[in-house]
C-alpha cells in the first residue's frame, strides 16, 4: 500500500515538475530581465495582496512600481499568472495604439455573465463589426437629443439635494449616492428609451439588481477568493449574482421585444398607407435611443438578434453608469476644495446660461463651457474613473525591446500615469489650466493622459460622458455652492478596483446659490 501511495506521489511530483519545466520555467526565463519584487514558490507575489484591505492593494502596486520599475515596467506573479505593468507612454502607445493587442485581460471574464460578448469584452471580427455599427449612436445629432434626458435627470437630482440640504444642514450628506441614481436614470433612458425612476424609487428591483451586480464585479475581479469558478459557484455571492442577472437580462429583453414589435407595427402601418409618415416610428415623435439604432442595424446584411442587442445595451448600461458617477463625485470634491476654481466655473456658467436658473441646458451651450471642461479633464487625470486597463498577449512578442511571453496580462494604469512627475508638473495639484492648449506651456503626451483609454478600443462613449457631466455640473452649480466636509489637506484614500472610489464616503454640504 505504502509503495503504491509513494509511486502515485512520485508520479504527481514528476508531472508537476514536467509542467513547470515546459511552461513556467520558459516564462520565468523569458522575463528574467524584467524587474519585480522577490517571489515565493507557487503563490508568486500573491502573499502581498491576500488579506489586505482594498485600499492597500493599489498602494502596494504603486510601491512596487516606485521601488523596482526603474525602466517603467514591472512583473507581478499571481500564482501561475504573469502580469506585466507598463508606465512608459511609448509602451502604452504600442499596446493601445493598434489592434495588435486587441484582446482584454483575463480579469474581464468577470463581466461576461452580464455583458456576454458586448463591445467591451468582445474581440476580433465580432468586435470590429459591432464597433462599426455602434459608432453612429454617438453622432452629435444623437447626442443633441440626449441633452434633454440629462436636463431632466439633473433637475431630479437637484430636488433630492434640496431635501438632504434641509434635512442634514451643515452635517452634510454623501453626494455620490444621489449622483449614482441620477446617472442610472439617464443611462437607462438613453440606452433603452424607458424611465426607471431610480431617483424617486431607489428600492426598485432593477435598481437594486444593478447595485448588486456592480458589487459582485468588484469582488470577483479584485478578491482572490472569488476568482476561481469552482469555488465561487458555492458562495452566497454567486447566488446573489444569478438573481441580479435574471432581473437585468429579463428587463432588457422585455424592452427589446416591445420596441421591436413597435417598429414592426409602425412599418406595417406605413406600408398600408396610413397617416404615419415613413420615419415617424423612430427619431421624429420619440427620441432615438441607443436601442433603436441597434434594432435598425445589420451585420453582413442580417439584423441583430435580441441577444446581440441585449449584449450591447447591457454594456452601455455598465460603462455609462458608475464611471460617470465616479467622475462627478471627484469633480465636486476638487472644486469644493479649490473655491477659486468653483468660482470660475460658476462665472462661466452664468455667462453662458444667463441669470435664469430654470433655463434648460442645451448641446450648443454646454459646448461653450471651456473652463468647466478643463476642470473635468484635470479631475479625470487625478481620479480616472477606470484606474486600470488590461490586455492579453496571445503570442510571444516584443514591445520596444521588451520580450513579453504569450499568455501575459498587460496592465496599464491611467491613475498611476496621471500622477507621474515625469509626465505632469505638480501631479498631485489640481491645475485645470494645464489642459488649455492655448495658454498652457505644458506639453501633454496623448498616451500619458488616457482616462478614456486610447487607440482603436478607446471609450466609444467619451463625448456622451463629457456632455452628461457638464450638464449635471451646470445645473448643480447654478443652484448650489458646494463645500467639502473634511480635511482638505488630506487627499482621499483611494480604492482602485473596477471603478475608482474612495475608502470612506466623501461628504458635502450645499448652500443655495444667490446671484
Amino acid at each position: 500500500m505504502f509503495l503504491i501511495i509513494g509511486a502515485i506521489l512520485a508520479s504527481a511530483l514528476f508531472v508537476a515538475l514536467l509542467i513547470y519545466q515546459l511552461k513556467f520555467k520558459r516564462l520565468i526565463d523569458m522575463t528574467s530581465y524584467m524587474p519585480g519584487p522577490p517571489v515565493l514558490p507557487l503563490v508568486g507575489h500573491g502573499h502581498h495582496f491576500i488579506g489586505k484591505p482594498p485600499h492597500m492593494l493599489v498602494q502596494t502596486i504603486y510601491e512596487f512600481m516606485d521601488l523596482y520599475a526603474k525602466d517603467e515596467t514591472l512583473k507581478v506573479w499571481l500564482g501561475p499568472e504573469l502580469n506585466v505593468l507598463m508606465a512608459n507612454p511609448k509602451d502604452v502607445e504600442v499596446v493601445l495604439g493598434t489592434l495588435r493587442f486587441n484582446d482584454k485581460a483575463g480579469e474581464y471574464k468577470a463581466l461576461e455573465p452580464w455583458l456576454k460578448e458586448g463591445l467591451l469584452v468582445s474581440r476580433g471580427r465580432k468586435w470590429h463589426k459591432r464597433r462599426k455599427i455602434i459608432t453612429p449612436a454617438f453622432h452629435f445629432k444623437i447626442l443633441d437629443q440626449f441633452v434633454d434626458v440629462f436636463e431632466k435627470g439633473s433637475r431630479e437630482l437637484l430636488l433630492n439635494m434640496e431635501r438632504d440640504r434641509v434635512k442634514h444642514g451643515n452635517a452634510g450628506f454623501a453626494l455620490y449616492d444621489w449622483i449614482n441614481l441620477c446617472t442610472m436614470d439617464t443611462i437607462c433612458e438613453t440606452a433603452m428609451g424607458v424611465s426607471i425612476n431610480a431617483q424617486t424609487n431607489a428600492d426598485s428591483e432593477y435598481v437594486q439588481a444593478v447595485k448588486t451586480i456592480s458589487m459582485v464585479l468588484h469582488k470577483r475581479m479584485f478578491n482572490i477568493f472569488y476568482r476561481f469558478d469552482l469555488t465561487y459557484m458555492l458562495t452566497p455571492l454567486a447566488r446573489a449574482e444569478k438573481k441580479a442577472l435574471d432581473v437585468l437580462h429579463q428587463f432588457t429583453e422585455k424592452i427589446i421585444v416591445q420596441r421591436r414589435e413597435e417598429l414592426i407595427r409602425g412599418a406595417a402601418a406605413t406600408k398600408e398607407g396610413s397617416a404615419i409618415e415613413k420615419d415617424s416610428d423612430v427619431g421624429a415623435k420619440r427620441k432615438m435611443a441607443f436601442l433603436d439604432i441597434l434594432l435598425q442595424s445589420t451585420i453582413d446584411e442580417r439584423p441583430l438578434t435580441n441577444l446581440d442587442i441585449r449584449e450591447e445595451v447591457d454594456t452601455f448600461m455598465f460603462e455609462g453608469h458608475d464611471t460617470t458617477s465616479s467622475a462627478l463625485m471627484f469633480f465636486f470634491y476638487n472644486i469644493a476644495t479649490h473655491p477659486e476654481a468653483q468660482a470660475r466655473c460658476v462665472q462661466e456658467i452664468r455667462s453662458v446660461f444667463g441669470q435664469d436658473k430654470s433655463s434648460p441646458v442645451t448641446y450648443e451651450l454646454l459646448n461653450k463651457l471651456h473652463y468647466v471642461d478643463l476642470c473635468v479633464k484635470e479631475t479625470l487625470r487625478m481620479y480616472p474613473s477606470v484606474p486600470l486597463l488590461g490586455r492579453k498577449v496571445l503570442e510571444d512578442c516584443e514591445i520596444n525591446g521588451k520580450l513579453i511571453p504569450a499568455g501575459t496580462n498587460i496592465g496599464i494604469s491611467p491613475l498611476y500615469l496621471g500622477r507621474r512627475e515625469e509626465l505632469f508638473s505638480e501631479p498631485n495639484s489640481f491645475k485645470p489650466e494645464r489642459f488649455d492648449v492655448v495658454t498652457s506651456a505644458e506639453k501633454l503626451n496623448p498616451y500619458a493622459y488616457i482616462p478614456f483609454s486610447a487607440g482603436p478600443r478607446n471609450c466609444i462613449g467619451q463625448k456622451f460622458a463629457m456632455l452628461e457631466i457638464k450638464a449635471i455640473v451646470a445645473n448643480v452649480l447654478r443652484h448650489y455652492e458646494v463645500d467639502f466636509i473634511g480635511d482638505a489637506s488630506e487627499p482621499p484614500v483611494l480604492i482602485a478596483e473596477l471603478i475608482l472610489r474612495t475608502k470612506d464616503p466623501l461628504m458635502f454640504k450645499v448652500k443655495e446659490r444667490v446671484y
